[in-house]
């Protein structure tokens, strides 16, 4: 597994905390279903912020108390999140908990040939969390961002521009990147996406059908 593809400390610093949003939220927990590595990242960060709260009562915290905190990290209680079986193929316990269905019991929606999507979420700043899914082979029209958008891969895989994305992997892009993703060709590819705002469909074709997709 590409260790490019996975989550850096600051996303998983503001897991820790609980500032993110809830869609934001959901796919770390996600990811972090796949990464025994990124589950003990957090439990450290969730120690030492847990610890430091009920050390600080106004007054500097002394360098005794961060010591003491960082020798019993080893301590720290690791999240049990693991992958679970659902139609056929392993998927986070977070992502099932929050649809609370089996995910073919979801409103797939036609989004393209060989593309559906169903819509999970959307937030306040126009903030979209949905489920993609593809036929192996199939090309995403290509397109660009007018904010963030986060792709982990829960089944199957695909590539683009910058690289190749398998199962538990997650891929960030931002206003600066236009991409085509290309579906694996050997199996059908589902990804949970979040997106900040519509995306921008380069094709005119795309373009009309975007109202009626949603995205």
């Amino acid at each position: 597994m590409n260790t490019a593809n996975k989550l850096q400390d600051e996303w998983l610093l503001s897991y820790a905390a609980g500032a993110l949003n809830p869609a934001r939220s959901l796919m770390v927990a996600s990811h972090l279903a796949y990464h025994d590595d990124l589950q003990e990242s957090v439990a450290d960060a969730e120690a030492i912020g847990g610890a430091l709260l009920e050390s600080m009562n106004g007054i500097d915290v002394p360098d005794r108390v961060l010591e003491q905190l960082l020798s019993s990290l080893g301590d720290a209680a690791i999240p049990e999140v693991k992958p679970v079986v659902s139609a056929g193929s392993q998927l986070p316990q977070p992502l099932m908990e929050f649809i609370d269905c089996d995910i073919d019991a979801l409103n797939w929606r036609f989004m393209g040939p060989g593309m559906h999507n169903a819509r999970l979420w959307n937030g306040p700043n126009d903030e979209r969390l949905w489920l993609l899914k593809a036929r192996g082979g199939v090309s995403v029209p290509e397109h660009g961002h007018n904010g963030e958008e986060w792709t982990l891969v829960i089944k199957g895989g695909y590539c683009h521009e910058v690289g190749q994305f398998g199962v538990g992997e997650i891929d960030l892009a931002d206003e600066k990147i236009e991409h085509k993703p290309l579906i694996d060709h050997d199996e059908e590819c589902i990804c949970l996406v979040m997106t900040e705002g519509p995306i921008r469909i380069k094709s005119l074709v795309g373009r009309i059908a975007q109202p009626f997709i949603g995205l």
